[in-house]
């Protein structure tokens, strides 16, 4: 890709860098742009990550990074930077140690690895070094700000003489605070495999986005002026070294970070590109017109979306829109008009630059309940290299109970199926799992009335709620809404005030007043027992469990206390004096929290009977009297032989009424069913039609669920 330029070019040799005359050009010159739009536009999300080969946290850095980019394309930017003590390297090791790393790092007062900053931005603290929790929601809230400043870029690279070519474009919409601002050039690679402590993978662990040079020097080249309307167009050429301290670079692993900071502090917006044949010219844009882009529907009715769709590109220009959901049921339908014509697959869709064009969407549920999230993309056909436009909205149908997954670490979307796996046991088709900012979505947008639980998988991750989350959390109930919350450390998170603790007024409001608990330790390892508390109404027939720690040595279930009008229905010990989970009904809201996680229970039957009892708790399909004499009805043994080919035998209570055995597969779905008659204390079941794998299953009799037990077929 040749760049040409009608404009006088001074071309200046310093080390391995050709830095061309900054070109600044007046409203009628905006012709010559061609990679930025001269609309306002929101702030990109700029991750600078400090991590090191001996971290043993940094994977779950990683991981939570690499989750931000793949759930905001052409939103994020991610730089990796290997500085610290950790980050020496050991005999052999290699080193990905930088010289840059230590003076951004001392920028942000850092307190511990892995730490990070997001657009270089002070958030709290007075300080922009964050812990891994605080980057997904810093980001987000990054990204919601218009920047002054929309930021262009272009590569192109001669693999003869490792020569790379960086076209950098900005366009400012509004003045910027500083008169001068800073254009950084940052050269990124991936896929550079080496050790990594936690990484799990020894000496052969992926690293990603590495930070390998900076081509503008330390803190970029200043460029003015800053006020609206002003377009600045930079090129740097730039010979690629075959490696950095014995490591080597391969191009086609790189990328190409750029972003504007007003002094060396604040980062305005950014973006990344690949090295080679890389730009993110901006091709136009499809956004919902809509107050909300989430609405309530339902079954055979349609509910229709309104888009508008504008290109960038001068002249006529053919795109591509799909329409796309990944999780829409298969009796769901969704169409898209454009000017009276009407798409059921992806369309080419003639547009003329800087005119808006109108997209209809029309989306009609089926009997299926979801929250299905969809998607409308916009390609330029003659732009191919181009980054694709994305405009994400959401339709929810059908649907009574919900997991919110915390969006603050990997941790939490890792056991997700918890939850999930629990409803489908209890035999729940109502059900859905979002992250936690589409469920504060869909509250402000008040389209959640037809919920009526919510299970909220916190897991192990900081903070454990953001504050917008605490108000969608608190919003729901205080509206009548369940709510389960289980994850540990959320005690510690909002009441401790330690180092690193995200306490506010917000969340000892929510703990104390919503969770009706005090926060009483910080739990070990010790804590490895839960026992239900044999006098509660609800669970006293819930059977003991161990407690695992899923989390590689980070075991602390937390000690709770009840507040007034609310009572401690499991413990972590006999005597009962260490409260594990804390429930209340307070006439407008049933609540319960676990101070561990429900991946912390080492009993599967046990956790899918925590969520089948909290959920006809919740619906108030069952009483403490109830639920005792209905388990002493449903004595259900474990089969034997387990596992077991052919056939297997499965001991009952003697029924006082006939009955029926339903077998599960992994899926929920049921796979086989038989009668059991008065009287029977025992049933043999004929399993040599299943394939083998596992299974689940329970009993019924009148209306009432046994506990649930697994059966493998071999």
């Amino acid at each position: 890709m040749q760049l040409i330029y009608n404009k006088l070019k001074i071309v200046i040799m310093k080390k391995k860098i050709l830095l061309s005359i900054v070109m600044t050009f007046a409203l009628s010159w905006i012709i010559a742009q061609t990679l930025v739009s001269t609309d306002p536009q929101l702030k990109n999300a700029v991750l600078e990550e400090y991590t090191g080969i001996h971290c043993q946290y940094c994977p779950d850095g990683h991981a939570i990074a690499a989750a931000l980019l793949e759930n905001n394309p052409n939103r994020a930017v991610v730089i990796a930077l290997h500085q610290g003590s950790f980050a020496v390297p050991s005999g052999s090791e290699p080193d990905f140690r930088t010289p840059y790393g230590d003076a951004y790092a001392n920028q942000t007062n850092l307190s511990g690895y892995p730490s990070g900053t997001v657009n270089r931005h002070v958030f709290t603290g007075g300080v922009t070094g964050m812990g891994r929790g605080d980057w997904t929601p810093s980001a987000h809230e990054i990204m919601q700000e218009i920047s002054p400043v929309n930021v262009g870029i272009m590569t192109e690279y001669n693999d003869v003489n490792r020569e790379l070519t960086v076209h950098v474009e900005l366009y400012y919409t509004s003045d910027a605070a500083e008169s001068s601002n800073f254009i950084n050039v940052a050269l990124l690679q991936s896929h550079i495999f080496g050790p990594q402590t936690g990484g799990g993978a020894g000496n052969n662990y992926e690293h990603m986005h590495m930070f390998r040079d900076m081509i503008t020097g330390q803190w970029g080249e200043e460029v003015s002026p800053t006020t609206t309307g002003s377009f600045i167009e930079k090129t740097y050429v730039y010979t690629v070294p075959e490696d950095f301290i014995d490591v080597p670079v391969i191009v086609e692993d790189c990328d190409i970070a750029v972003f504007v900071t007003e002094t060396h502090q604040e980062i305005l917006s950014g973006d990344v590109v690949d090295a080679i044949d890389g730009t993110n010219m901006f091709i136009g844009n499809v956004v919902v017109t809509d107050d909300f882009s989430i609405k309530s529907g339902t079954n055979a009715e349609v509910t229709t979306f309104n888009l508008e769709t504008e290109s960038n590109i001068e002249g006529t220009e053919d795109f591509v829109f799909t329409l796309e959901s990944e999780n829409a049921p298969d009796d769901w339908d969704a169409i898209f008009i454009v000017d009276g014509v009407t798409y059921y697959e992806p369309a080419v869709i003639s547009l003329d630059g800087a005119s808006a064009e109108a997209i209809t969407v029309e989306i009609t549920p089926g009997s299926s309940g979801q929250l299905a999230q969809y998607q409308m993309k916009m390609e330029s056909n003659s732009n191919p290299n181009a980054p694709i436009k994305y405009c994400d909205f959401s339709l929810i149908s059908g649907i009574t109970d919900m997991v919110v997954t915390s969006t603050s670490g990997p941790e939490a979307v890792e056991f997700e199926h918890v939850y999930t796996d629990g409803l489908e046991v209890a035999g729940c088709d109502s059900y859905t799992a979002v992250p936690a900012n589409l469920f504060v979505e869909g509250i402000d947008a008040s389209v959640f009335d037809d919920v009526n639980n919510i299970y909220y998988n916190v897991s192990w991750t900081f903070p454990a709620l953001t504050l917008d989350q605490i108000a969608a959390a608190e919003s729901f109930m205080d509206n009548g809404g369940s709510f389960f919350i289980g994850g540990q450390d959320i005690g510690w998170d909002f009441m401790s005030g330690a180092s690193g603790s995200h306490g506010s007024a917000e969340a000892t409001e929510f703990y104390e007043d919503y969770l009706y608990s005090n926060y009483e330790d910080d739990g070990s390892s010790s804590n490895n027992q839960l026992r239900a508390n044999e006098d509660d109404d609800i669970y006293s027939e819930i059977p003991q469990s161990s407690i695992t720690d899923p989390f590689g040595g980070n075991m602390y279930p937390e000690v709770l206390s009840a507040r007034t009008g609310a009572v401690e229905v499991f413990y972590y010990d006999a005597a009962q004096t260490k409260a594990a989970v804390v429930k209340v009904d307070n006439g407008i809201f049933r609540m319960i929290y676990f101070g561990i996680g429900l991946e912390m229970v080492g009993d599967e039957d046990v956790k899918n009977q925590i969520i089948a009892v909290t959920r006809d708790w919740f619906n108030e399909l069952i009483t403490s009297e109830e639920f005792n004499e209905a388990m002493r009805k449903l004595n259900l043994g474990q089969n034997f032989p387990n596992p077991a080919n052919n056939s297997t035998t499965i001991s009952v209570g003697q029924l006082e009424s006939a009955a029926v055995i339903n077998v599960m597969d992994i899926n929920g779905k049921t796979v086989l069913e038989q009668k059991i008659q008065r009287g029977d204390t025992k049933v043999e079941l004929d399993i040599s039609n299943l394939t083998s794998g596992t299974y689940f299953y329970h009993l019924m009799i009148d209306g009432n669920k046994s506990e649930t037990k697994k059966l493998i077929v071999k």
